[in-house]
């Protein structure tokens, strides 16, 4: 009903920020960083100024990660202020949602200033018989297939989602705490995608506001510490059909393509550690898979090379190493 069927591929492709990037296209964290001057991205630096320094997406989201737990962990502790906390995750939450709308902005402008430039290399394995999951928000892949799921959003829909990859959560967390999981958020783009698609409802509709509420309620109750007891199913507008539609997602969160006929796996751009459990619940469905084919650019680290290797070997022993 809401998930995007493709079927009977050979080829599967997994594209990242690199991928723009080997294109000419200054999509990186340190370009945004550096091109944008506002407030909220002064704000999210304070935030982290004791934690990792910031010069890539990856480092980016590894930091509201570990300031969403961090911030947990304060709350729990007999000399905090918890009501000063909270605030303080509330602030982060805001500036979070800011940094959003930047970047959209700026990808829309920087993605404009020139027409693509397809390369031969990415044509042998990008092109119309491949699927693509794409954690881009660009459509800069579409030059080379229509055959796209674009895992974090788009620029077309204006919807797009940043946060950390899988963690097992704190038993006593909050949905608070936890907004900016992946898992999380893909469930929510996920009942966006499927309002407009299914109901034809537009974000500036009053029912689709009401709706997107509701779902968000239903994931603050369901991580409250109580759960979605009989009460807070009263209380939250269109509770059956929200409920219905998270059952049905939650069976398939993955592109719901047949991966056991995937031979080939192609990494263009993508660095695997910010969306491992996400990729792993792919990759453990590709039993045919007979080689992995990873893109490098010039001057590429060993040591990140190694990473993306050693991530794949389990499933497979072929891998080729190409340059774009």
């Amino acid at each position: 009903m809401f998930r995007c069927k493709r079927k009977n591929f050979r080829t599967l492709a997994i594209i990242g920020n690199g991928f723009d990037l080997a294109h000419g296209y200054n999509t990186d964290y340190n370009s945004f960083s550096k091109n944008v001057a506002a407030p909220c991205l002064d704000e999210f630096k304070m935030f982290c100024k004791d934690e990792d320094a910031i010069c890539t997406w990856f480092l980016f989201e590894k930091n509201i990660n570990i300031l969403s737990e961090k911030m947990f962990h304060q709350s729990m502790t007999e000399e905090c202020d918890y009501e000063s906390n909270r605030k303080k995750v509330k602030s982060l939450e805001t500036t979070f949602r800011e940094i959003h709308t930047l970047l959209i902005e700026y990808l829309e402008s920087e993605t404009s200033k020139k027409p693509i430039n397809k390369k031969s290399a990415i044509e042998q394995y990008l092109n119309i018989n491949s699927f693509a999951i794409n954690f881009n928000y660009t459509k800069t892949a579409e030059s080379y297939t229509p055959h796209i799921f674009y895992v974090h959003g788009s620029l077309k829909e204006r919807d797009i989602l940043l946060g950390y990859d899988f963690r097992y959560e704190a038993c006593l967390a909050q949905y608070e705490d936890m907004r900016w999981s992946k898992t999380i958020c893909r469930e929510a783009l996920e009942f966006r995608r499927f309002l407009s698609k299914k109901f034809k409802l537009t974000p500036d509709s009053a029912k689709y506001k009401t709706l997107v509420a509701s779902l968000e309620s239903y994931q603050h109750w369901e991580n409250s510490g109580r759960g979605l007891e009989n009460e807070m199913k009263k209380i939250i507008p269109y509770y059956k059909l929200i409920d219905k539609f998270v059952k049905q997602y939650r069976v398939h969160p993955i592109p719901d393509i047949d991966y056991s006929q995937i031979q080939t796996i192609v990494v263009l751009g993508h660095g695997i550690e910010a969306d491992k459990k996400f990729l792993a619940d792919i990759l453990s469905s590709c039993r045919l898979l007979k080689e992995v084919v990873i893109f490098r650019y010039r001057g590429e680290q060993e040591d990140e090379f190694q990473k993306k290797e050693s991530f794949f070997i389990p499933y497979c022993q072929n891998i080729k190493t190409v340059y774009y």
